[in-house]
């Protein structure tokens, strides 16, 4: 179980259901005799508590989200604020969603009774799961007005939970439900509605062949163990059927598979993957290793049980199909749209998947044959969730084609498809089904950790963390402390961590899981140090999370981490002690994926940037005299933050130079870069003839290379006779040059 509010469970997932139990549930659902069944949304999830103070006043004190109230450390530090929870969202593509959603809970809270909050917050100690969801901000599915969805109550109080206690808080929750659920709260201009789990209708499909057809699958799947033998005992099996054939010895094997299955009793036991390669032939280390930690453990056994998982997933289709979700007012146009998009966003990553990336070619395949045809994209709605048997407080959802349908469409926007509304929406897609964003917050992930002093961020710097968005769940784009003798533009304006972080979030706003945050420790100005600090051993991290501003969540046990590094130059070199940190040491909680296994190429200036740079070499100009790169003899086609820094200051008296910092941040942000660092970009003065027909006219000769003043005026009226000319641009130039007073 994972996160706040634990892992909710596939049926293949739970390896303690027998293979008759779970053909027994499937047939309850086909028979429609599962009464309980709640729609799963997909939206933005929140958990929020409340105080009462003395004199009765209500007050909000405690208010979480998906990115950090999931998660036990913040539980213990007692969550955020108000002012705090609306302060981090501040800037995010996601903030109307969040805050406006918070409002309208809050609000629908605060009308109730002080003694009610008391009875059912426990004063601070229970936390309300809700989901957000807003037409601005969707996912997948695209709702058709602002709802927040009350998912239940959790005790996070001292004591250790028990049956009765649990029961209790089902009571509170309800109470919570019929006290709330149809309240509509105004925030701005749209109207929230507040609602309590909706109940779903499941259809009976006994009469189909969905039932014989699963049934059939899961017998033959498991005639190895027979039927009546737990999903367990079937990856047992295989385990020990792998580690005989590699040469394991069954003493290893038995506390090797406790350690897989039962990880708790594992542990009470002292049993690790150190101690089981102790002693151990390398191949055999390296085996233990794949099969004993924790991610790996995860993806294998995932992996075991893969048939039976795209068995379940079948007979979820069918399940669904044509069911409506109670907060689509048009379930067909919504499918539809579902169906378009995700015929988009296959043909763009097979076109990428053509282009020689093997992992856009591994997701379509998967996904691909677990989906079967577009049609079965079929209803408006998630999945559903419910409790079996009822009152045993296990939870399972079937979810159908929208997992497919939710890795595909989520990793084609992350890899860079655009969609004709995206100027209207910010999308926020979670990228693995499994990692549910209502309740997984702590289960593993892959997650990039790119740091730097960033002084300041460029093209070159958002080119890698694109690349790294695009392959893992989340990228931490890490701001160090200042070096002591810190970073000045030219002009003296001194860059500081502030001014990184405010220039990232103007790059990154299209980018949804990309955090960025100043690492503020001054006794760690590294920014190596500071990200083994953050993927450090588990309390190391905690602490280290709380010292990044805006705070982030801790980075969950057993996530893989990928270092960020290009391929320029050996620069993976630099996180060659990397296993000595991530997670605590080689056998901590994390996995460490090689740096050199996942350094990217870095990015070169444009072709209009070269060609510019190459008409003021032309010219002999200070501007390219003094460009930091040129003076250094470094290839000034590279990225270079000195050179960034020097154009930065010459773009209030060169035009030229303002074209250029366009390739540095992209042409749509350098006014507000500009503004950020408190630069106006007013040009002072014209910069010389180098655009000819609005084209720019390129090199005749290597950057860098002499030649004579009689040379450079022969290239300039090169340039100049131009035989496509615009007329309109000759005039207007010459204007400009008559007002100015450089010709009377």
């Amino acid at each position: 179980m994972g996160g706040v509010a634990g892992h909710m469970a596939h049926l293949s997932e739970d390896i303690d259901l027998t293979f008759n139990e779970i053909v027994s549930i499937l047939g309850k659902v086909a028979n429609a005799e599962i009464t309980n069944a709640t729609e799963k949304v997909d939206g933005q999830n929140l958990f929020l508590s409340w105080t009462v103070t003395p004199d009765g006043e209500v007050e909000v004190a405690r208010a979480g989200d998906a990115r950090t109230a999931r998660n036990a450390g913040d539980i213990k530090k007692g969550g955020m604020t108000t002012d705090e929870y609306i302060s981090k969202w501040a800037g995010h593509p996601a903030e109307n969603a969040f805050t406006n959603g918070f409002k309208a809970v809050s609000a629908a809270l605060r009308k109730l009774s002080p003694e009610d909050l008391e009875v059912i917050f426990a004063d601070g100690q229970r936390y309300v799961n809700m989901e957000i969801m807003y037409p601005g901000n969707p996912n997948i599915i695209l709702y058709s007005s602002p709802n927040v969805v009350l998912h239940g109550l959790q005790d996070f109080g001292e004591e250790e939970t028990t049956p009765e206690m649990r029961s209790l808080t089902k009571q509170r929750f309800a109470q919570l439900v019929k006290l709330v659920d149809g309240a509509v709260e105004k925030v701005g201009n749209e109207n929230w509605n507040i609602n309590g789990p909706k109940l779903v209708a499941l259809k009976n499909i006994a009469d189909g062949s969905a039932l014989e057809d699963v049934t059939s699958k899961i017998k033959g799947f498991a005639a190895p163990v027979g039927m009546g033998a737990t999903l367990g005992d079937y990856v047992e099996k295989v385990v020990r059927g792998y580690a005989d054939q590699v040469g394991l010895s069954t003493d290893i094997t038995d506390r090797l598979i406790l350690l897989m299955l039962n990880p708790e009793e594992a542990r009470e036991r002292g049993i690790n993957v150190v101690g089981l390669k102790k002693g151990l032939p390398r191949e055999l280390q390296v085996t233990v290793s794949n099969l004993g930690s924790k991610t790996k453990s995860r993806k294998y056994i995932a992996g075991v049980l893969k048939p039976l998982e795209i068995a379940i997933s079948d007979f979820a289709i069918e399940v669904l199909r044509g069911v409506k979700s109670y907060f689509v007012s048009d379930n067909d146009q919504e499918v539809a749209r579902m169906r378009a998009e995700l015929e988009q966003s296959i043909a763009y990553l097979k076109n990428l998947q053509a282009s020689g990336d093997e992992k856009m070619g591994e997701l379509i395949d998967v996904q691909l044959a677990k989906l079967g045809d577009i049609e079965n994209v079929a209803s408006s709605m998630e999945g559903v969730v419910f409790e079996y048997p009822p009152g045993s407080d296990n939870i399972y959802k079937l979810t159908g084609a929208f997992a497919m349908a939710n890795q595909i469409i989520g990793r084609a926007r992350r890899s860079g498809m655009t969609e004709e509304n995206e100027d209207e929406i910010d999308i926020s897609v979670i990228d693995d089904e499994f990692d549910d964003p209502v309740v997984d917050a702590d289960y593993p992930k892959t997650i990039a950790i790119v740091p730097g002093a960033f002084k300041p961020p460029h093209k070159g710097h958002l080119d890698m963390v694109r690349k790294y968005a695009a392959r893992a769940d989340e990228v931490i784009v890490l701001i160090s402390m200042p070096t002591k003798s810190g970073r000045s533009l030219p002009n003296g304006k001194e860059l500081t961590a502030n001014d990184s972080l405010a220039i990232w979030k103007i790059l990154t706003a299209d980018l949804s899981n990309v955090i960025v945050g100043v690492f503020n420790d001054p006794e760690i100005r590294s920014p190596i140090s500071a990200a083994y600090a953050i993927a450090g051993a588990v309390e190391e991290r905690e602490g280290a999370a709380r010292k990044v501003e805006p705070n982030i969540s801790p980075i969950p046990a057993g996530s893989d981490i990928i270092l960020g590094a290009s391929t320029k130059g050996g620069d993976a070199k630099r996180w060659t002690d990397a296993e000595k940190y991530i997670g605590g040491g080689v056998d901590g909680d994390l996995n460490l994926i090689p740096p050199s296994e996942t350094a990217v190429a870095p990015s070169m200036h444009s072709n209009e940037y070269i060609q510019l740079l190459s008409i003021e070499e032309k010219r002999d100009t200070e501007l390219f005299r003094n460009m930091p790169s040129v003076k250094a003899g470094k290839d000034p086609a590279q990225f270079h933050a000195s050179d960034l820094r020097f154009i930065l200051a010459e773009t209030t008296v060169s035009d030229i130079a303002r074209k250029m910092l366009a390739d540095f941040v992209g042409e749509e942000n350098v006014d507000n870069v500009l503004s950020t660092l408190g630069l106006s970009g007013k040009v002072d003065e014209i910069s010389a003839v180098g655009v000819a027909g609005g084209r720019l006219e390129g090199p005749s000769a290597p950057l860098g290379s002499t030649s004579g003043k009689k040379h450079q005026k022969e290239q300039q009226n090169t340039i100049i006779r131009q035989e496509n000319i615009d007329l309109s641009i000759v005039d207007e130039v010459m204007k400009l040059i008559t007002e100015r007073g450089i010709i009377q």
